[in-house]
């Protein structure tokens, strides 16, 4: 399991709550897999853990973090592995044995759940569209691929001449929204594909189908 800033931070701030409080915070986290940290503590609960100087994005990334770490050990099913890391990465034997004491106690539901309905730590995908665009500006092909519309004769000295336009290469753009899980602003990215892109990303959708229809 690789171990970053986020997951390291979120160690150094659970080895700092009590016993009984870590027990509270593990125990509502295997209870409700995918939940931020508003759906598991009462505003009550948010405002005690900011009398202790932990902060609510404090709060939130000991949520995901730990909660990617119970992802990992579902999917993976490497526990020992997991616990000799966090122990690597400090966290403190007693807390360590919260952890284990937890997942002896809700790790087989907890993986049934997950099983059963696949989380998002941080961004759920929102929505999904798609387009294809025929921007001949953009679809210049090296000439050795396509007619030479340029009519260029002898050696071609200029770059700009060892391209041509033409309009059968089209361009297919991708665009997802994205929002953080629970409340928060919708973001939105795209993703161009040429034609030669688009051609190997079905050709491995088709390789990925074929795998998957071994395995039913």
């Amino acid at each position: 399991m690789k171990v970053n800033q986020n997951l390291q931070d979120a160690i150094q701030i659970f080895n700092q709550l009590s016993i009984p409080r870590s027990e509270v915070v593990m125990g509502r986290i295997f209870l409700k897999p995918g939940s931020n940290y508003r759906e598991l503590f009462s505003q009550e609960e948010i405002a005690k853990f900011g009398k202790l100087n932990i902060s609510e994005q404090q709060l939130s990334n000991l949520v995901n973090a730990f909660t990617f770490v119970l992802m990992y050990v579902v999917a993976e099913r490497k526990l020992t592995q997991v616990e000799q890391t966090l122990l690597d990465n400090n966290l403190s034997p007693d807390h360590l044995e919260i952890f284990k004491n937890a997942w002896l106690q809700y790790g087989n539901d907890y993986s049934i759940k997950i099983r059963e309905k696949p989380i998002a730590v941080r961004d759920v995908l929102h929505s999904f569209n798609w387009n294809i665009s025929l921007q001949i500006e953009e679809s210049r092909l090296p000439m050795k691929n396509v007619a030479n519309f340029s009519n260029v004769e002898g050696k071609i000295d200029q770059a700009e001449d060892l391209y041509s336009f033409d309009a059968r290469n089209p361009a297919v753009n991708f665009i997802f929204e994205t929002k953080p899980s629970g409340e928060g602003k919708t973001d939105k990215f795209q993703i161009k594909f040429q034609k030669s892109q688009i051609l190997d990303l079905f050709e491995q959708l088709e390789g990925l189908q074929e795998s998957l229809d071994k395995l039913i």
